[in-house]
């Protein structure tokens, strides 16, 4: 603890902006970013709504047209948050050696283009008008570039990404849901208290909104399918929840010990304190159990050696999902019994949709904006919440909290919990 790990920078993307301010006067202004989907025809899903990013341009960013040819929405979310995160943590100027300069990612499915394919598939139709796989197996399958392939490969633009900043130095990926996103974050953490490396890129990203990642979502049962486009949003904690929605987004952070920022002389934005992980399902879903859930929070409490109390605000999973939303009201009831007078419960999934992997390292950037500004935003489509709630859910107006402690919750579809510890710099 007296050399605890801070974070020096971040870059965040998201459907309401491309800069951290930007987001955070929405998020203030009560906006969300849940439109029609755009870029594919989403009328035979029953979800057809999505938080999606606008368009990145590869080039402002620096990529060569040719490496463009395997990256995507993912890989520019990725590359923009990590150049952001890397410029205001001085990296660029910086004396580290790049094999002291670590790099970790939550990142999900990586979906091919169909179009991709389409002059191969061109070419091999027959006069019949029949696919003819002779014709494509001899002089179609040419059409096809080359390293198409490698595209779908999820750790192919955290390689573009780590060579276009030369990053050297330990590094992982993990996948595909938001506990990857958080895991990168404890990896990179424990690398630099390990002094395995000298500072840590470590983020998440989502996944591009695609008939794919939409269809698996479907297959989960996890989405808001009501049949009023209107009301198809996320509402956390709400009675009238009915599943989530799929968001587009990017959060990525540079981690040091605090001897090494004050040696460099950049600013401590926040320390990170703990981190707690679990897993088990209770079989009414796919998700963690209640058990589950109150085991990873518990477990970052101890982890930075605070009680329940000491927490000033939960910014939670919340994804609208109704078995989801009850095990972790279920959970924090459970760790934070004795004191729900003093609770704070805070969810972005109703203004940013669930960005998977991207969605716990995009929670920790807001949370360096709640700790900076003192105020935290209202949970939007979160009234009227369920009466069973002990806790404070902040609905209706953004509210002037002052939090120190900051507990960030996220969870996957397929059992596992994790908890992270954020805390304001003393």
């Amino acid at each position: 603890m007296d050399d605890r790990v801070v974070i020096t920078g971040a870059g965040i993307v998201c459907s309401l902006g491309r800069s951290a301010q930007e987001i955070w006067e929405a998020l203030l202004a009560g906006r969300h970013g849940v439109r029609p989907i755009e870029g594919f025809d989403a009328r035979g899903f029953d979800c057809r709504v999505a938080a999606q990013v606008q368009d990145i341009d590869p080039f402002s960013l620096g990529i060569n047209p040719r490496a463009s040819r395997i990256m995507d929405t993912p890989a520019y979310m990725l590359m923009k948050c990590t150049t952001d995160a890397f410029l205001q943590a001085g990296l660029e100027t910086t004396s580290i050696a790049r094999e002291d300069i670590g790099f970790f990612a939550g990142m999900g499915m990586v979906d091919y283009d169909s179009e991709d394919l389409l002059p191969a598939v061109l070419k091999s139709w027959n006069s019949a008008g029949d696919f003819d796989y002779d014709l494509f197996y001899s002089d179609g399958y040419k059409e096809i570039y080359p390293l198409w392939p490698l595209s779908m490969l999820n750790n192919i633009s955290f390689c573009q990404v780590a060579i276009n900043h030369d990053i050297r130095g330990e590094n992982a990926v993990f996948s595909p849901h938001a506990d990857a996103g958080a895991q990168a974050v404890a990896e990179g953490m424990k690398t630099v208290l390990d002094r395995k490396s000298q500072v840590v890129l470590a983020g998440g990203v989502s996944e591009k909104l695609s008939p794919f990642s939409l269809a698996r979502a479907h297959l989960c049962g996890v989405l808001n399918t009501q049949d009023n486009q209107d009301e198809m949003l996320c509402r956390p904690f709400s009675v009238l929840r009915n599943g989530t929605i799929l968001g587009e987004g990017c959060g990525v952070l540079a981690l040091e010990l605090h001897s090494s920022a004050a040696e460099r002389g950049v600013p401590c934005l926040a320390s990170l304190t703990g981190y707690g992980a679990a897993c088990e399902t209770d079989g009414r879903f796919s998700g963690p159990s209640a058990m589950a859930l109150a085991r990873s929070m518990q477990a970052a409490l101890d982890s930075a050696g605070i009680k329940p109390s000491d927490i000033d605000l939960i910014i939670a999973h919340g994804d609208g999902t109704i078995a989801g939303d009850n095990n972790e009201s279920e959970a924090i009831h459970q760790v934070f019994s004795g004191c729900f007078d003093k609770v704070t419960v805070f969810s972005s999934k109703g203004a940013l949709g669930h960005l998977l992997a991207g969605a716990p390292v995009v929670d920790m950037i807001l949370a360096i904006w709640m700790i900076r500004t003192g105020i935290v935003p209202s949970t939007l489509n979160s009234a009227p919440s369920e009466d069973t709630i002990l806790f404070n859910l902040l609905h209706g107006q953004s509210s002037p909290l002052q939090p120190k402690r900051i507990l960030i919750n996220c969870q996957s579809y397929e059992g596992q919990s994790a908890s992270l510890l954020l805390e304001a710099i003393s």
